[in-house]
């Protein structure tokens, strides 16, 4: 893999259901990502299933994992894990 390095500012001021979040996808294995930052009244990752926690600069994330069953993807329909 690559390692990269994502770099923001700004403020999130949430409004009901929203999320500040990074997205994206992987080929090989086909994985659909969101590393979530924050959020407002509902938890993306609540219907997922936990794979524990990383700390990474200075914040802990909640890893999660579902499979989303023949569901557009940027291969067209698939079967893939979600994060």
């Amino acid at each position: 893999g690559t390692n990269r390095n994502i770099s923001y500012t700004g403020t999130y001021s949430y409004n009901g259901n929203s999320y500040l979040s990074v997205y994206g996808w992987t080929t090989n294995p086909l994985i659909e990502y969101y590393i979530v930052e924050n959020f407002g009244t509902y938890n993306p990752s609540s219907g997922g299933t936990s794979k524990g926690s990383v700390y990474s600069d200075g914040a802990t994330y909640n890893i999660y994992t579902s499979t989303r069953t023949n569901e557009p993807s940027i291969n067209g329909t698939q079967t893939f894990q979600q994060y």
